[in-house]
C-alpha cells in the first residue's frame, strides 16, 4: 500500500495480519492527534482478502475508546467466493483528539476474512 505524497500525509494508525473467521476483533487504542479541525480530510484504506461459502458483508467500526461509541465505519460486501487482494478505500469525519480503536466484524459466520493491511491517514488537500 502506498500514499500519495508522504509530505502530505500522516499516518494515524495502521496494523496487518487479521484474520476474521467469525468472532469480532478489536484492535489496541491508538491516539488521533490530527482531525478535520486541521483541514484536509481523513481516509481509510484496506487491504483484504476472503474466503466465503456465502454472502457477507465485512464491517468496519472506528469506535471512540472512552464511551466505546461509533465514529465511523464502512461496509464492505462480497458475494460469497473467494477474493484475492481487493482493495476499498473511503472518508472517515473524525472531529475530535482522542484514544479510538478499530472493531472488524464479519455479518455472517460462513468463511474468513483476512485483512492483509490497513491504514488511517489524514491527507492535507
Amino acid at each position: 500500500m502506498s500514499l500519495r505524497d508522504p509530505n502530505q500525509t500522516y499516518i494515524l494508525t495502521q496494523g496487518q495480519g487479521v484474520k476474521l473467521s467469525g468472532n469480532p476483533i478489536q484492535t489496541e487504542n491508538f491516539y488521533i492527534q490530527k482531525t478535520l479541525r486541521d483541514g484536509g480530510k481523513i481516509r481509510f484504506k484496506i487491504l483484504y482478502s476472503a474466503e466465503l461459502k456465502g454472502f457477507c458483508l465485512l464491517e468496519v467500526f472506528l469506535m471512540r475508546a472512552h464511551n466505546r461509541t461509533r465514529t465511523a465505519s464502512m461496509t464492505i460486501p462480497n458475494a460469497g467466493s473467494t477474493a484475492t487482494a481487493q482493495e476499498q478505500e473511503g472518508e472517515f469525519s473524525i472531529w475530535e483528539l482522542g484514544d479510538y480503536y478499530f472493531f472488524f466484524k464479519m455479518s455472517s459466520n460462513n468463511g474468513t476474512f483476512f485483512i492483509e493491511h490497513y491504514q488511517l491517514y489524514w491527507l492535507a488537500s
